[in-house]
């Protein structure tokens, strides 16, 4: 029985590491369709797959891209919705974007950078494109361009306090054992 709790004790050990190192990676992804000058392009499908931070998961998002003449944004459903569409391809849809718009993340004010910060609340969203070019004549997407996406996720407050009083315990009843 001693030996089990030795080896309980390393494993929850470990899974309190792995949950302050967590795990990184990086999403490359080329042949974004680039808006036409003056337009934003938003996604016509929500992406709900993401996870929001907090006590089961800590999230954080880097996201940046190649063309310094545009911007990204996050932003949500009910936003989403709001927008007057232009038409578009089957990705996505053209909206003007002299719109009132909230976002949840990045925006105009992110396109001198190419680059914005988000951490996830777990919600419903829509990624939106635009140009920082004075509107042209040309409603379409006229180009493509790459977007890197980097995120670390590691554990959250909730696990690793978790983890944390399961080892405290487990080390507790292993000493009594040993005496």
């Amino acid at each position: 029985m001693a030996e089990i709790k030795a080896i309980l004790t390393g494993v929850v050990g470990l899974l309190i590491i792995a949950s302050f190192i967590g795990y990184s990676g990086e999403n490359i992804i080329d042949g974004v369709p680039k808006p036409g000058a003056g337009l934003c392009g938003v996604t016509k499908e929500s992406y709900s797959d993401v996870p929001g931070s907090g006590a089961i998961l800590d999230i954080e998002v880097d996201v940046s891209w190649d063309d310094d003449t545009l911007w990204i944004g996050i932003i949500d459903v009910e936003t989403y919705e709001s927008l007057e569409k232009l038409g578009g391809n089957n990705d996505g849809e053209l909206v003007s974007c002299y719109s009132k718009i909230d976002f949840l993340a990045g925006g105009p004010s992110t396109g001198d950078d190419s680059s914005f910060s988000w951490t996830p609340d777990g919600d419903d969203f829509h990624i939106m494109i635009g140009s920082m070019e004075p509107l042209s004549t040309d409603q379409t997407f006229v180009d493509e361009f790459t977007v890197t996406v980097n995120y670390d996720a590691s554990g959250g407050w909730g696990v690793i306090l978790f983890l944390f009083i399961l080892e405290i315990g487990l080390v507790y009843f292993a000493t009594l054992e040993m005496r």
